[in-house]
């Protein structure tokens, strides 16, 4: 029972995308603190993510999420995928003497992707009091 439920309310309820939406953001706030924190550091490559296309992966064609199996007959409709996000890795020459970090360039990728994260949160919690809203109405 449970199972059936985690397939018809959670999968199909933009969960999944959301979740994909937090963990990418959250991988690429690590990559650009680790980057601010080898400014200094000589011969260091700028390390990213594809943000906007990792989200798409997570999205079929049509900009819908894959289906899901509620079934043990149904065909499962999702493709393969690596799972883990790809990191990009800048290897340009050095931009600021020592290596390719430019730290005005961080300090604001980091600005907005702590706005993704904090709006990816929002809708998170969004869904989670609407899901609970539908349960406890009468």
């Amino acid at each position: 029972m449970s199972n059936m439920i985690k397939n018809i309310v959670l999968d199909n309820s933009g969960f999944p995308l959301l979740e994909k939406f937090l963990d990418v953001s959250s991988l690429r706030h690590k990559l650009i603190s680790g980057n601010i924190a080898n400014v200094s550091t000589p011969g260091y490559k700028n390390r990213d993510v594809d943000f906007h296309g990792e989200l798409k992966k997570a999205l079929d064609n049509d900009g819908h999420l894959e289906m899901a199996t509620t079934q043990p007959g149904h065909l499962s409709g999702r493709r393969s995928s690596s799972g883990t996000p790809e990191i990009l890795v800048d290897k340009s020459g050095e931009s600021n003497g020592v290596n390719n970090v430019n730290i005005d360039e961080e300090m604001a990728g980091l600005a907005r992707n702590q706005i993704y994260y904090s709006v990816g949160a929002r809708l998170l919690a969004n869904k989670f009091t609407a899901l609970r809203s539908a349960i406890k109405s009468e």
